[in-house]
């Protein structure tokens, strides 16, 4: 196990996942629910969750408090509403409900299997227009294999 997935394991010792279908019907039932998806700009707005917000992981902690020039109100708000972090596969947004219980949020769950998990069970995912994203063309770019130069050379 690696150094990135080792701080994962670590941060689901008190973060708690939802799956995809789970997730669906919570969000039929609590329109309160916050879905923050914290993928970057550009991921984000190619494909992610209807009525989700996107605060992107560099600018996460500054976007849930008020004063700062990345604060999101909705969130700032937010410290004791259900929120479920939202990224490509769920480790980043483990990472992200734990800085954010660290931050005093008392109920953030991570999405487990992430926004690939909600597409390979096909729910409905839009885009920055509110398109619906094709099922076939958004499991295609969520599953490229990693750049060969990305790999370690080692192993």
């Amino acid at each position: 196990m690696n150094d990135y997935q080792k701080l994962v394991a670590k941060a689901l010792a008190t973060v708690g996942e939802i799956m995809p279908w789970d997730l669906a019907a919570e969000i039929a039932k609590n329109p309160a629910l916050i879905l923050l998806d914290i993928r970057q700009k550009d991921e984000f707005e190619m494909m992610h969750i209807s009525n989700s917000i996107n605060a992107p992981r560099g600018i996460l902690e500054g976007a849930c408090c008020w004063n700062y020039d990345d604060t999101i109100p909705i969130l700032a708000a937010a410290r004791d509403q259900n929120i479920v972090t939202i990224c490509r596969s769920g480790n980043r947004s483990v990472l992200a409900a734990k800085s954010m219980q660290d931050m005093g949020f008392a109920s953030v769950r991570s999405l487990k299997l992430g926004i690939k998990g909600w597409n390979d069970n096909d729910l409905e995912m839009l885009d920055l227009h509110g398109n619906k994203v094709d099922i076939d063309t958004a499991d295609e770019w969520l599953n490229q294999p990693v750049a060969k130069e990305k790999l370690d050379p080692i192993n």
